[in-house]
């Protein structure tokens, strides 16, 4: 196999357990595994599930109110005493939305494995495609503490929707896919590859690497000059032209190659890293679920 693709020594290894169908790996722990919470546990995030809970309380007693009417013998004082604790409910709870946004926009938060966040996403989101065509997710190896990115997080979700979309329909049933995401070397480039990269610039790689390449059937003319497998190969390879102009315009660089001797097929994102911090302005609410996660 020709070995330009590897940048390190370790990536015989990590491609070799791919080929290897029994050697089903998660190389992240759990209290490793990516999420999107960080900071830790901030008061703030207590005083929001504390004002979900009360909320949640001057709800059920609004509906209470709303169904004692009835009970009033004086029907008149009934309704007045719904429409009084109506309002006060609703300005409450309005004065606390009014605090919940005053949290978020006071206490922003570093943004952060962001890459790692969004590979887990894109594959859970593709989850029932995978088991459809038994393809199996033989490897999952993490940079901890991967920086972030300079590729807005719309465009990187749009390139990882794009390979996985790729490799589904490229791969053969019974196949198996590995990810794995890390610091990149740019002096592990040579000749033109090398100038593509700024010399100076810090790089971060997804690399994507499946087992077997599936050909589109006999090479049948549909229209004069041009087969099915042609059209058929070129609606694929498509999806991968797109995700790499996205990736050119935002200074990165997309790397494929096809093996047919094993056969494997490479596809390598290679993504200028932010060298400033990053902070962002979650919700209430995925504050609070981001809490949760870290709890457990």
């Amino acid at each position: 196999m020709d070995n330009s693709f590897f940048t390190t020594k370790d990536d015989k290894k990590f491609f070799s357990s791919i080929l290897n169908k029994e050697d089903i790996e998660e190389s992240i722990s759990e209290e490793e595994a990516p999420s999107n919470g960080q900071n830790g546990l901030s008061l703030s995030l207590y005083y929001v599930e504390l004002v979900n809970r009360i909320k949640a309380s001057l709800s059920a007693m609004k509906t209470f109110a709303f169904l004692s009417r009835d009970n009033f013998k004086d029907q008149e004082l009934g309704e007045e005493f719904y429409k009084i604790v109506n309002e006060d409910i609703g300005k409450t709870i309005s004065l606390l939305d009014c605090f919940n946004d005053y949290i978020n926009f006071s206490t922003p938060m570093i943004k952060k494995n962001t890459v790692n966040t969004f590979v887990e996403e894109v594959i859970k989101k593709h989850e029932s495609q995978f088991e459809e065509k038994k393809i199996k997710i033989i490897k999952k190896q993490f940079e901890k503490d991967l920086p972030e990115t300079i590729v807005p997080d719309e465009h990187l979700r749009y390139i990882l929707n794009s390979v996985i979309q790729y490799i589904l329909l490229s791969i053969p049933s019974n196949g198996s896919v590995g990810f794995l995401t890390r610091f990149f070397d740019v002096e592990a480039f040579k000749g033109k590859e090398r100038n593509q990269l700024q010399k100076d610039g810090k790089y971060l790689e997804i690399l994507v690497v499946s087992t077997g390449y599936e050909k589109w059937g006999d090479q049948v003319e549909v229209v004069p000059g041009t087969s099915a497998y042609y059209q058929q190969e070129e609606a694929i390879e498509l999806i991968l032209k797109l995700a790499k102009e996205i990736i050119k315009k935002n200074k990165g660089m997309m790397r494929f190659k096809i093996y047919d001797e094993k056969p494997m097929t490479f596809i390598s994102l290679i993504l200028p890293i932010e060298r400033r911090n990053v902070v962002h302005y979650p919700s209430p609410e995925e504050r609070l679920k981001r809490a949760m996660v870290v709890e457990k």
